[in-house]
């Protein structure tokens, strides 16, 4: 590149609204914007010359240097927007979300990629209050449906159970046979309609997440079991690496929501549930053997769970992925990034 073509290469970086970093196949910096200079807040003399796992949060580095240097083998354009959930790290230690597209290209015979960087701090802002209201929202309309179902059904059911059991009352000498008959239709709707009572129930008082994520993965699984006629089972590895708090929520509430959605939807009859250490991260997969669903189909609004488990992964930085189809059960996996030294065995 020639002096002129560079001085319009660094003029176009410096006008550009977005962090511009470009690092060499080494991964270290060799040209950073005034943008991202302010966005990552390091002067540009310390970040040239370091590696760009700096502006990474710690948690993130060591799966990192395996992603970038899995990129320079087949490096490729990568736009924005591609659904990843990428963090920042700024000089402060604080973290925020970024999108970043990536672009190779060739200068004196060496591969660099130019990194646009773009902080959507502010638009995760508005989607939190946007689901916010969603949810109270929902909130009003899942109260009218429970409403309306306790009176037309479980009202209704135990109206029923009464009847037969004064019927049964009046055969219980002249007709005993048919007296029995009626009786056990009774316990049947009785037993059906605790069914429904125990899934109120859960709806209205979900667990809640304890500190220790063993421990509430199986406060939860035993809930889900008395409350479900799905066998569940958890298997947890020994030493899991360490968590933070926030971290640990994440997943528990990942799991419940993926438990919610196999009772409501899945019509399973076993489900299981694996925590274990997997190449930097820690995996959670849940797999149930029930129906299954069209992954390509839309999913009506009222259906949820999927979007809630998507935004908490988001949240920390964590990759969750749905294998499932027609009739073949669904596997909800997700993947966080923790650091290399192991917690405490639990």
């Amino acid at each position: 590149m020639d002096s002129a073509a560079n001085d319009l290469f660094r003029h176009i970086c410096e006008s550009a609204p977005d962090a511009i970093v470009v690092v060499d196949a080494a991964g270290r910096v060799v040209l950073v914007n005034a943008r991202a200079v302010e966005m990552f807040g390091f002067p540009a003399g310390e970040l040239v010359g370091s590696t760009v796992d700096i502006l990474l949060p710690d948690a993130l580095r060591p799966g990192h240097v395996q992603q970038r240097h899995a990129y320079m083998q087949h490096p490729s354009t990568r736009p924005m927007g591609t659904e990843l959930q990428l963090f920042g790290r700024r000089r402060d230690g604080s973290e925020f979300p970024v999108e970043i597209s990536l672009s190779p290209f060739q200068s004196g015979g060496a591969t660099l990629v130019i990194s646009i960087l773009r902080d959507i701090t502010e638009r995760r802002r508005l989607e939190v209050e946007r689901e916010q209201l969603r949810a109270v929202a929902d909130m009003e309309k899942e109260r009218q449906r429970i409403a309306m179902d306790l009176h037309d059904g479980i009202i209704q059911s135990i109206y029923a159970v009464g009847l037969n059991l004064e019927s049964a009352k009046e055969d219980v000498k002249s007709r005993p046979d048919d007296a029995v008959k009626q009786v056990n239709r009774a316990i049947d709707r009785l037993n059906d309609t605790i069914l429904d009572l125990r899934s109120y129930i859960l709806d209205l008082r979900p667990p809640r997440y304890g500190g220790d994520l063993v421990d509430s993965l199986n406060g939860l699984v035993a809930e889900f079991h008395a409350n479900s006629l799905i066998e569940p089972t958890l298997d947890v590895e020994p030493d899991l690496p360490a968590l933070t708090e926030e971290q640990g929520r994440a997943i528990f509430h990942i799991a419940q929501e993926a438990l919610n959605n196999a009772r409501k939807h899945s019509r399973a009859t076993q489900l299981f549930l694996r925590l274990r250490p997997v190449d930097g991260t820690l995996r959670l997969q849940i797999a149930d053997n029930g129906s299954g669903f069209d992954p390509g189909a839309d999913l009506p609004e009222e259906h949820r769970g999927m979007r809630n488990m998507l935004a908490r992964a988001a949240a920390v930085g964590a990759l969750l992925r749905v294998e499932t189809a027609l009739g073949a059960g669904t596997s909800v996996m997700v993947e966080i990034p923790v650091q290399t030294a192991t917690g405490e065995p639990r």
